[in-house]
């Protein structure tokens, strides 16, 4: 008897494997085996097809969730056949739920400044990386010391996808005065359904 599974909260960024699909289906009142001595043979159905990453079921029915495998609700169905009666089968459904994990990575450089007085400007980039595993809408950089916002290329990041945005500082005589320009910077964006 295949019984359905769920597994749920499986870590898409970094990748998991889950418990077998096995572990709760029976047969003659006794547990489902695969392998050398087993009772049963698995055939894994149709594999789900994360936009990004991958989802494989492997052959002693354990699921492995790929690293960057973005996040959602995936169903996988497999069929059991007995062994010694290969037309006595049963099909169950896994429901495999992949975690949301936001993430973003920014590398903010700076150009050389335009010059040593103040007035003098200073060009920043920002390489901006989806390191989740949702897609992040609404990207915007938050560097209090840029004249205007920063304007990124693109504002919408699928998982593993990068933009760069730009921006620029203008030198104040107090920087001048200190012989340096400290400035760090973060981005934010908005996940699914807000």
């Amino acid at each position: 008897d295949a019984v359905d599974d769920t597994y749920g909260a499986v870590d898409g960024v970094v990748g998991a494997t889950t418990a077998s699909v096995l572990a709760n289906d029976t047969l003659g009142g006794g547990p489902a085996t695969v392998g050398v001595g087993g009772n049963v043979t698995l055939t894994p159905g149709a594999a789900p097809t994360p936009t990004s990453g991958s989802i494989t079921m492997n052959p002693d029915g354990t699921i492995t969730v790929g690293a960057g495998t973005e996040a959602g609700t995936y169903l996988y169905p497999y069929t059991i056949c007995e062994v010694l009666n290969p037309t006595n089968c049963d099909t169950a459904t896994a429901t495999v739920v992949v975690q949301a994990s936001p993430a973003l990575t920014v590398d903010k450089t700076a150009s050389a400044p335009t010059g040593n007085t103040a007035g003098s400007t200073i060009a920043y980039a920002f390489l901006v990386t989806n390191t989740g595993n949702v897609t992040v809408t609404g990207l915007v950089i938050n560097d209090p010391m840029l004249d205007a916002p920063a304007t990124c290329a693109a504002t919408t990041l699928a998982p593993g996808a990068s933009t760069t945005c730009s921006g620029v500082h203008t030198i104040t005589q107090a920087e001048v005065d200190a012989g340096v320009v400290n400035n760090t910077a973060t981005a934010t964006g908005s996940l699914p359904g807000g």
